[in-house]
């Protein structure tokens, strides 16, 4: 299997991992993550032949607690700010000691943004959280602002019960 991870990083080719941290930096918050690096520190040349196969790419909040595990079957390489990705698994947490999965994101296919902090996808989305699923199409998630916007067919299964809803 073909998993990537920090730890793994050395087994894929060097062009890959300014993708992986343009990833981590953007979602993460990191201090600095917008700053534009200097020229010296400029890879010369960035492409990608290849997709990124079977990759899983965590990011983390300041204090180093999981924020969420981008994961997929295929990643393509189209800009700096962009990653086209197949068989989307997002897991979103809490951002806290305790790691408690506050969502899953599940889609055919997704573009994630790294410039604006999103994920979107033209295709069906599966939203799992405790308290409710979501189905649709036509999707879009701001991480930044913890917002999730479906715009087709959507569906809502609520887990929670809901009190004095018809009063």
């Amino acid at each position: 299997m073909n998993t990537f991870s920090a730890r793994q990083s050395s087994v894929f080719p060097v062009r890959i991992r300014p993708l992986v941290l343009l990833v981590l930096g953007a979602f993460c918050g990191a201090p600095g993550a917008n700053r534009l690096p200097a020229a010296d520190e400029r890879p010369t040349a960035f492409t990608a032949n290849a997709p990124i196969v079977n990759f899983r790419v965590p990011t983390f909040t300041r204090e180093g607690f999981r924020s969420w595990l981008l994961s997929g079957s295929e990643g393509h390489y189209v800009n700096a700010n962009q990653l086209d990705i197949t068989d989307l698994n997002l897991t979103v947490f809490d951002g806290t000691a305790a790691n408690r999965v506050e969502s899953v994101f599940l889609s055919p296919s997704a573009t994630a943004l790294v410039d604006v902090g999103q994920v979107r996808g033209p295709d069906r989305l599966r939203l799992i959280t405790d308290d409710f699923e979501a189905t649709g199409e036509d999707w879009r998630y701001d991480h930044r602002a913890k917002k999730v916007s479906i715009y087709k067919n959507v569906r809502v299964v609520f887990h929670a019960q809901l009190k004095d809803m018809l009063r």
